[in-house]
């Protein structure tokens, strides 16, 4: 850890433990409860890393392993990032391209949902 980002945690970690006690439930769920599924078949439950990343970051680390992949057409591919929420937009060649970029999106550090947007089969 660096120590610009031990200096980040010791700065917000009594604001987010009163924000925790302010918000948490009075009464905890019960363990048998189901977990939330997830709201679209393009995204992921849960997430994927804890580490902290810029949107900025998580885009532009999206877009150089799209670009790396050799069978995927990278321009055709529009990709942002909203609070680690990256979303793929545009077109590929078939649906095991659309699941490459979508596990290469995956994979990135500080993904923490993948919304798929693609079209398969459309030029």
């Amino acid at each position: 850890m660096t120590t610009r980002f031990r200096s980040r945690i010791r700065h917000l970690a009594l604001p987010l433990a009163v924000f925790a006690m302010a918000v948490a439930p009075a009464v905890p769920a019960a363990p048998t409860d189901a977990p939330a599924a997830p709201s679209s078949t393009g995204r992921t439950a849960a997430p994927r890393d804890t580490e902290i990343a810029s949107d900025r970051t998580i885009t532009s680390e999206v877009q150089a392993r799209l670009a790396n992949a050799r069978t995927l057409a990278p321009a055709k591919i529009r990709v942002s990032t909203t609070d680690g929420v990256v979303k793929l937009e545009g077109s590929v060649r078939d649906d095991k391209q659309r699941a490459m970029a979508m596990e290469l999106a995956r994979s990135v550090r500080g993904v923490t949902a993948v919304s798929d947007e693609l079209r398969a089969g459309t030029d």
